[in-house]
């Protein structure tokens, strides 16, 4: 199959660079806006210059930790690209950790500054008051501060891992593998100057700062906001100033989908991207049909390598939707089996990437560091395969299923189940059991509209799955928990049945 490449390099160093070339070159074409407010590149430079002047009287200066936690605002973006700007590293932060969780990651970091907007200021309670400031748009000293151009070789940017429990972990992305990362949607997507994005995700998120906020600041073009996401507020935005560019995982994509007004409210975009899981083939064939110039892009990645590591170009989606693709230019995979060596192509293996994305390590935690990476290959925790030239991910290394000694992998599973009209979203999990190590469970969130029958769902499943991989039990669950990314919480979904599992296989008296 043919791999869609693009070479361009990276036409600035760092994302100060780009926001500088862009303020000096079009300064009044309009770089940022939130509901109502509107920024040039101009203002934004300008705006960023007086916050780093700010950050400065407070004390950060070069190398320094700084948190931010907030809402999608103006006054986030300012002082994430400030931070940047005067050489700091920004910590962006999970906006769902309790008080206790957020303290433990500004400790790791020894931050000396946290940065929290109204909404979030119990998350912050655990901090010692005089490190904390309020997110705000006032944060500006008089005069525009100048700093040294940042070393592309410099932390820039610490990013934890997604979810909400376990050791903080740190992902530290240099200046310049900050502004690769952002640029490979350039050099994949086919974007430039004329395009335009909404972000629906949370800002702290990569899908939010890397894969739309960093790739529209290389190209000099335009992000939108959306504060705080919900479907009606969504395509309330992108009626009120349109997009081309969209980019979320399936599950938030699809609510858009069917919300009033999504025919007019996605007509005008190019380009869609979306991530952390395949899209159901029957959404992708509906997106076809109904918004027939959209691209439809299927990206893959992590926090650990930036963001992207492989796309499946829009060719390829009607026929192949549950591929992450070919790898980004620039980038190498592997699969790799138990022995370190590659497998056939076909098998199941660990999947393995290299490229100028990749971590220098997790925050002061070398011994974890040194687990992941081998070689200079980062090891993504994620079981894929390759076939026929393509990609595809078969679920975590730690997910899967030990049943009796045959290993069950749950997104093989959930993609039969997809196929399954009734079926919007679910998750494959394994229950404890004293004999067989794990039994195989399923949970089922319902499709709008429709009525779930778990037995007719085993019966369809029986002839397409080994009888040790068909689930024992499907239940039903409206809403499935969520991560912060909207993906499905496979540990929450399974705690939540931890009492009735433990009633079906308590022994029978």
């Amino acid at each position: 199959m043919k791999q869609h490449r693009d070479d361009r390099p990276l036409p600035f160093p760092t994302l100060s660079a780009a926001l500088a070339h862009w303020a000096a070159s079009t300064p009044r074409a309009l770089a940022l806006t939130a509901a109502s407010d509107e920024l040039t590149y101009a203002d934004l430079s300008r705006r960023v210059s007086r916050c780093a002047g700010w950050l400065a009287e407070q004390g950060v200066g070069p190398g320094d930790r700084v948190v931010i936690v907030g809402h999608n605002t103006v006054a986030w973006v300012v002082h994430y690209l400030a931070v940047l700007s005067m050489g700091a590293v920004i910590a962006p932060a999970n906006n769902r950790l309790n008080p206790a969780q957020f303290a433990d990651q500004v400790d790791l970091l020894a931050a000396v500054l946290v940065l929290a907007d109204e909404e979030h200021r119990d998350i912050v309670a655990r901090v010692p008051a005089q490190r904390v400031r309020a997110l705000s748009e006032n944060n500006e000293s008089a005069a525009n501060a100048t700093f040294p151009s940042p070393d592309a070789e410099a932390p820039a940017l610490i990013s934890f891992t997604s979810g909400t429990t376990g050791k903080p972990k740190g992902a530290t992305l240099t200046q310049g593998a900050l502004a690769e990362a952002s640029w490979a949607f350039v050099r994949v997507l086919g974007t430039d100057n004329t395009d335009s994005t909404l972000v629906v995700v949370p800002m702290f998120h990569n899908t939010g700062f890397v894969d739309q906020l960093g790739h529209m600041l290389l190209l000099g073009a335009r992000t939108d906001l959306l504060h705080k996401f919900s479907r009606v507020a969504a395509v309330e935005a992108l009626l009120a100033r349109p997009v081309t560019y969209l980019a979320a995982v399936p599950s938030v994509i699809r609510l858009i989908m069917l919300a009033d007004g999504a025919d007019a409210a996605l007509a005008p975009l190019r380009t869609l991207l979306y991530g952390g899981s395949p899209m159901p083939a029957p959404w992708i064939q509906e997106l076809l049909e109904r918004w027939p110039r959209i691209r439809p892009f299927h990206g893959y990645g992590m926090t650990e390598y930036g963001s992207a590591v492989s796309f499946l170009t829009p060719e390829y989606a009607r026929d192949f939707g549950e591929s992450v693709g070919f790898a980004v230019p620039g980038t190498t995979i592997r699969i790799v089996g138990d022995n370190n060596a590659d497998v056939t192509p076909g098998d199941v293996g660990e999947l393995w990437v290299k490229g100028p994305t990749i971590m220098q390590g997790y925050w002061r935690q070398p011994e974890l560091t040194a687990s992941k990476i081998h070689d200079g290959w980062l090891r993504t925790g994620d079981l894929a395969r390759l076939d026929n030239g393509l990609y595809y991910i078969e679920g975590r290394v730690d997910d899967v299923i030990n049943r009796g000694g045959e290993k069950v992998l749950p997104a093989h599973v959930e993609c039969l189940l997809a196929s399954i009209q009734a079926v919007g979203q679910s998750c494959v999990f394994g229950v404890p059991d004293p004999i067989m190590q794990n039994r195989v469970w399923a949970a089922v969130e319902e499709r709008p509209g429709e009525t779930f029958d778990p037995i007719a769902a085993r019966e369809a499943l029986c002839p397409l799955l080994p009888d040790y991989a068909v689930p024992e039990r499907i239940e039903i669950l409206n809403p499935m928990p969520r991560t912060a990314s909207g993906k499905i919480d496979r540990r929450a979904v399974a705690a939540h049945f931890k009492d009735l599992a433990m009633q079906a296989l308590a022994p029978r008296g």
